[in-house]
């Protein structure tokens, strides 16, 4: 791919001290983009290179390569599709299947929150309605007609996986659920995950819910750009309530990897009958908190298979 050519050249380039600094490599970008960009050979805005230029910092053309250390066993995960992403240098450390689409359950709510924060004013205030209320899934003491932040919200949708919430906030984005899935879409699109689509916020199952391994690591790399999901995805426990204080809702995260796996940025559950359990995880390596990504679909156990192949992962790789 030519993202990937340029950012090789870059690493060589620098090696050999003809890029200097951040603004060097700056300038060969855009030389690289006008180079390749003349005529019809390619386009660009096809590729996404909007989204890997504006999005990949400087420092980490610079990073280095991990490589497998001599000593490491195999290793095999039970879930049907798993990946592990080296954050920095987008190399894949471990994959099985990971191209396949797969229902993924709440993953989808990384995209749904993606979403809500481009569009909506975490201070506004939302009030429940019946159509979301009667939606599958656990309640956490929302009640119809009640009035709530945005931003409590959008605590209980990624902490607790709450459908209510889900659904609740895109229809407060967009009026209605259909409009919201394409905003949902359209994301997707433009991040160049060519495998996504969505046909609901929730991630309730569906033949046009679907997503692969490889697309989600995409998604939550991202996605590691809006500290407030992730600021939000490592609470353990959260205690919120209405507008007017009348209803309180106490939550607790549904990933049990919080608090019993260090260095963990956060992560997302997901289960249902035809996802099975997936987990998504952003961790970092004890030693110098180099970090991964993590994505189990159609795990037995995606709690202890994530641990597996995280510590796997440390044991057999060096940066």
């Amino acid at each position: 791919m030519i993202e990937n050519i340029a950012i090789i050249a870059l690493v060589f380039l620098s090696q050999l001290n003809i890029i200097s600094a951040e603004q060097g490599s700056a300038d060969f970008l855009e030389q690289f983009i006008e180079q390749e960009s003349v005529g019809d050979k390619f386009n660009l805005q096809e590729k996404n290179w909007n989204y890997y230029f504006d999005n990949i910092n400087q420092e980490n053309f610079l990073q280095p390569l991990p490589s497998k250390t001599q000593n490491a066993d195999d290793f095999n995960i039970k879930a049907k599709s798993a990946i592990v992403l080296d954050i920095g240098t987008d190399s894949i450390l471990y994959s099985k299947n990971s191209d396949e689409k797969k229902p993924i359950a709440s993953l989808t709510k990384i995209m749904t929150a993606l979403v809500i924060l481009d569009n909506v004013d975490l201070n506004s205030m939302v009030t429940i309605s019946r159509n979301a209320f009667d939606t599958d899934g656990r309640k956490d003491s929302l009640a119809v007609n009640e009035k709530i932040k945005a931003e409590d919200l959008l605590k209980i949708m990624l902490i607790r996986s709450n459908n209510t919430a889900a659904v609740s906030l895109a229809e407060h984005t967009s009026g209605n659920v259909e409009e919201f899935v394409k905003l949902m879409n359209k994301k997707a699109e433009l991040l160049g995950l060519k495998n996504t689509n969505f046909s609901n916020p929730t991630g309730f199952d569906s033949e046009e819910n679907y997503s692969t391994a490889y697309d989600i690591a995409q998604l939550f790399d991202y996605s590691l750009n809006k500290q407030l999901i992730w600021e939000i995805l490592r609470i353990q426990k959260l205690n919120l309530s209405s507008i007017d204080g009348k209803i309180k809702h106490k939550i607790k995260n549904t990933n049990l990897l919080l608090g019993r796996l260090k260095n963990i940025t956060g992560g997302k559950t997901g289960l249902t009958d035809e996802a099975g359990q997936c987990l998504a995880l952003v961790v970092g390596d004890p030693i110098d908190n180099h970090r991964i990504i993590s994505v189990v679909l159609s795990a037995e156990d995606r709690f202890l298979e994530t641990e597996k192949l995280v510590r796997w992962v440390f044991r057999s790789y060096k940066w």
